[in-house]
């Protein structure tokens, strides 16, 4: 019989922390085993983007991407957070280069093979234009004119290079136990800077894509990992309070306010996380084992979807111009996408990633 269950089980984390940690690299660091329940919130978070982008109706699945902020900062702070532990041992791991070249090492070589996909198909459809400042993760504050979900790449890269800088100084003259209440804090600036400006006289255009002003996500992401590492006793009591906060993003999903939406979308996805981390599903029969293999490659690949769907959807979508509209035209377009972002995992993505774990053993 298929099992899918909640398992309270410690952190690894804390069982290590219990003991003292020896000197760990980067790659020691990293997730060695993958969790059923983040898998399947890559998957959920992928699928509500796509179906955003590639579906008209459903565009309000677009704030997906808040989920990936949740998961992004969970992940990486885990990892900062357990380098800069080690970090107090002789000899510590922690460099800022080590961290930033494990994090551009992943992110770098897709995302420039993504860009380099738009540049190359701008002269035959001329709905892709990208521009040198691209390269340096800036369009989300100069202007996004093509590859339209990079503005939430250069938060999530803008957040990789800041993290190590401005948590020294937060553990330096805070402390680490200190974090518990610093980082909620924290999450609360970028809904305080948009009061101000809405006060103010307005908030800018397309204010969503900047940092500073929607990375709340983030920030809580940051904070879980902290609980999960530090405080496991406090992680087990979360669950609860979750239960009731996991139904926020399904409340206000067709709600806009501008000012308060993604602060209420970020406790309520750093929710989901803590709820779907427990999950483990230990399937028997076939068609329940096809379903967790599908959400396991679904996560896999969710970056590769994550960079290729929109020139895939623009694209085929001018090359099926011609067809009636449909089940069919509409079918083929999603089906490309999804093929076309699959082979650019295995093309791109999957050779830098062992690449990357190769570099990071030594």
């Amino acid at each position: 019989m298929d099992t899918l269950d909640f398992k309270d089980t410690p952190p690894p984390e804390t069982i290590a922390s219990a003991n003292g940690f020896n000197p760990i690299n980067y790659r020691s660091i990293m997730p060695s085993k993958r969790n059923f329940g983040l898998d399947l919130a890559r998957a959920i978070a992928i699928t509500m983007v796509f179906l955003s982008h590639g579906v008209s109706a459903l565009d309000t699945l677009g704030v997906g991407v808040d989920l990936f902020f949740l998961l992004s900062g969970f992940l990486i702070g885990r990892i900062y957070l357990r380098s800069q532990m080690d970090a107090h041992d002789a000899p510590g791991t922690f460099t800022l280069w080590g961290f930033w070249s494990a994090r551009w090492f992943r992110t770098l070589p897709p995302y420039l093979a993504a860009l380099g996909l738009f540049a190359l198909a701008e002269p035959y459809f001329h709905n892709n234009p990208i521009h040198p400042y691209y390269l340096i993760f800036a369009q989300n504050y100069v202007g996004v004119t093509g590859f339209g979900p990079s503005w939430s790449l250069c938060v999530e890269e803008h957040f990789y290079l800041a993290l190590p800088l401005i948590g020294y100084a937060v553990l330096r003259f805070v402390g680490r136990r200190r974090l518990v209440w610093v980082l909620p804090v924290l999450a609360l600036v970028p809904q305080i800077l948009r009061t101000v400006a809405t006060l103010g006289g307005g908030l800018p255009a397309n204010w969503y894509w900047r940092t500073h002003l929607h990375c709340e996500g983030l920030i809580l992401g940051v904070w879980l990992a902290y609980v999960f590492v530090d405080r496991v006793e406090l992680w087990r009591r979360l669950r609860r309070p979750a239960m009731p906060l996991a139904a926020i993003p399904v409340a206000i999903l067709v709600y806009q306010n501008v000012v308060t939406v993604f602060l209420l979308y970020a406790v309520g996805y750093a929710a989901w996380l803590r709820l779907l981390y427990d999950v483990r599903w230990e399937p028997v029969s076939s068609p329940a084992k096809l379903v967790k293999a599908t959400v396991h490659g679904i996560a896999l690949a969710s970056y590769s979807i994550y960079l290729m769907h929109t020139l895939l959807f623009t694209d085929v979508r001018l090359l099926v111009d011609a067809w009636p509209r449909g089940a069919v035209k509409s079918g083929t377009i999603l089906a490309c996408a999804v093929v076309g972002s699959v082979v650019f995992y295995f093309a791109v993505e999957r050779p830098t990633i062992l690449l990357r774990d190769r570099v990071l053993k030594h």
